[in-house]
């Protein structure tokens, strides 16, 4: 039968380890210096190496070399040759003991294990126990287990492995080294991947026990970008493919056999979602059906899409251009290649609603987790997206009333337009917000219900049809102020994001504080947002954005938020006359107060 990849490919050695080079380093050194502890916490996500780690270690510990290169001692770089290292590699070494805490829990494991720690090692130098998942064991295993900790025999070594340290008791991580494994990175699981394949094709048709592996690097991406983290998920993904596809691997391959779903639907949903197309979003879910996706799967796909989209709109704050977008999302994982493709979405969706969108699908995952219908959970999640009105919770309430006000300062601020003959109408609808150097188009202004519809048709056809009466008089021209200004603030802010979400999250924290004529102030309290708010161009933006919005001409300027403009400057406290006589100001306190003056000590 053939061994599964992920253990004809375990890491033999310290410089195998991929992705925990400080675990690799720290280790080699006490082993090379004489100054292994007793005793060792390893921590992470599943997956990452921990055991494998913890086998080397052991390997370390006990190889004793090869005949022409005898080792007498414990040395870093074990030759994975001898006795105690292929024993301890096949996990068939009596020195080194693997106990899994999660099926032995309980205190009476734990005292056999203590029992038999008196022993000496019966082939090498020490004696190894690995326990697997050891925060799953009981309270009272625990306190036996801290006995053996505190007073261990010398030649014996401990390493406890979890993906959840925060359940160990402090008493016991205390007594030990704690090495925290981290998650790796995609590329380097998609290097590991690439190595596999090309040591596998290095062998023997016989040995390989099938054809040669051919599988394009993007599939080899996709494999690890679906990981998670993992270095085995992705590894034994990799084995499963080589068995379902005999030809070439693909990324399509990829998710036929994860069952994940393709980027273009989760471009799709989106773009539907931004536009509040109700109709649309529940066809979408149909569209599902008849594919046979999952909707659980999808559902976590299309958060993980979202949680781009989130970093992409915050990390713009800090990045000046794409390239330093591209190194700052490495640091949490943002999908570069399709950074261009996000773009636009994140331009477009407002981060309220993101946020929103995150805990209303997550709120779907709870319910379908509890048994409820999937299908049905996720086409309410869906609705109550796109038509906030039918969602009664404070967040969809805040949404709604986000917009009514926006809508109501573009209703008041809107200029008369004329009508043929020369006298004011109805208001004219404000210019189109200007489209960005980013290539994000602006924001579609939400569909409005059928009942709105018709009442605007309605309001039209009456407006259209009754008689203006020779002497009424002319609509007065609506006064532009700074107060009103200051209620069409978020909607010009909005206008902002649409063209520049960089200049967007510069002026998220300012504020218009002075109107002369059609230039317009505002202030901004970050000296670095200020600095950058003032590069040529942003001033631009933000008048057009001004514009749009309420439909007059605007010039901007940027000021600092202790210089605002039009704000009194404080008077500085003028200081005491230098002949000023205190002895009155004492005499009153000491009246009111029924004190005394103490003498000065001598």
């Amino acid at each position: 039968m053939k061994r599964s990849l992920y253990r004809e490919y375990r890491p033999q050695t310290f410089a195998e380890l991929i992705g925990q080079d400080h675990v690799a380093r720290t280790l080699r050194n006490a082993v090379e210096t004489d100054a292994v502890a007793h005793a060792y916490v390893f921590a992470g996500p599943r997956g990452t190496g921990k055991t494998s780690t913890a086998r080397i270690l052991a390997k370390a510990l006990n190889c004793v070399g090869t005949l022409t290169a005898p080792v007498a001692k414990p040395t870093p770089t074990p030759c994975g040759v001898c006795r105690h290292c292929v024993a301890i590699a096949d996990g068939v070494s009596l020195d080194v003991v693997e106990m899994d805490a999660a099926s032995n829990r309980g205190i009476d494991d734990i005292r056999d294990l203590r029992d038999k720690i008196a022993f000496a090692p019966i082939h090498g130098r020490f004696k190894v126990y690995i326990i697997d998942e050891v925060h799953m064991l009981t309270p009272p295993a625990f306190n036996a287990l801290l006995k053996t900790l505190e007073e261990p025999p010398a030649n014996v070594v401990f390493v406890l492995a979890t993906t959840e340290p925060h359940k160990i008791p402090e008493t016991i991580i205390s007594r030990c080294q704690r090495f925290d494994f981290r998650r790796p990175q995609v590329r380097e699981i998609a290097r590991l991947l690439a190595s596999i394949v090309e040591r596998e094709n290095a062998r023997p048709d016989a040995e390989r026990g099938g054809p040669r592996i051919d599988i394009q690097d993007a599939a080899l991406e996709e494999i690890a970008r679906h990981s998670q983290g993992g270095f085995r998920d992705a590894i034994g993904t990799l084995d499963k493919l080589i068995a379902y596809s005999a030809g070439a691997i693909g990324p399509a391959d990829v998710l036929e056999a994860l069952g994940a779903t393709d980027a273009d639907l989760l471009f799709e949903l989106t773009d539907i979602v931004i536009e509040h197309r109700t109709a649309e979003a529940l066809q979408f879910v149909q569209r599902l059906a008849h594919d046979g996706i999952d909707y659980a799967q999808f559902i976590r796909d299309l958060l993980r899409h979202l949680r781009q989209i989130f970093l992409l709109q915050h990390l713009e704050d800090a990045a000046r251009d794409e390239a330093s977008l591209r190194i700052l999302g490495q640091t949490v994982e943002l999908d570069e290649q399709r950074l261009a493709r996000l773009l636009p979405q994140a331009s477009n969706l407002h981060p309220r609603e993101v946020v929103r969108l995150i805990e209303t699908l997550g709120e779907a995952q709870r319910e379908i987790r509890d048994g409820l219908d999937p299908r049905l959970q996720f086409e309410l999640a869906l609705v109550r997206t796109t038509r906030p009105q039918l969602d009664h919770t404070a967040a969809a309430l805040e949404e709604r009333l986000r917009r009514l006000e926006a809508d109501a300062a573009v209703a008041a601020a809107r200029p008369a337009a004329p009508r043929a003959d020369g006298h004011p109408g109805a208001g004219a609808p404000p210019a189109a917000p200007p489209i960005g150097a980013a290539g994000a188009q602006a924001r579609r202004r939400p569909r409005t219900s059928a009942a709105e519809q018709a009442t605007e048709v309605h309001g039209a056809e009456q407006g259209a049809s009754a008689p203006t009466p020779e002497a009424e008089t002319l609509a007065p021209a609506i006064e532009l102020s700074l107060e009103r200004v200051k209620r069409a603030w978020d909607l010009i802010l909005q206008r902002v994001q649409a063209s520049s979400v960089s200049l967007y999250a510069m002026l998220r924290e300012s504020r218009p504080t002075a109107l002369d004529g059609e230039l317009l102030t505002v202030t901004i309290p970050s000296n670095l947002a200020l600095m950058r708010a003032r590069e040529p161009g942003n001033a631009e933006l933000l008048a057009a954005a001004a514009e749009g919005a309420l439909g007059v001409p605007f010039m901007a300027t940027f000021a600092p938020a202790e210089a605002s403009v039009g704000s009194p400057a404080q008077a500085e406290p003028a200081p005491p006359p230098q002949d000023y006589d205190f002895t009155e100001q004492i005499r009153h306190a000491q009246e009111r107060l029924d004190a005394e003056v103490l003498p000065d000590e001598p």
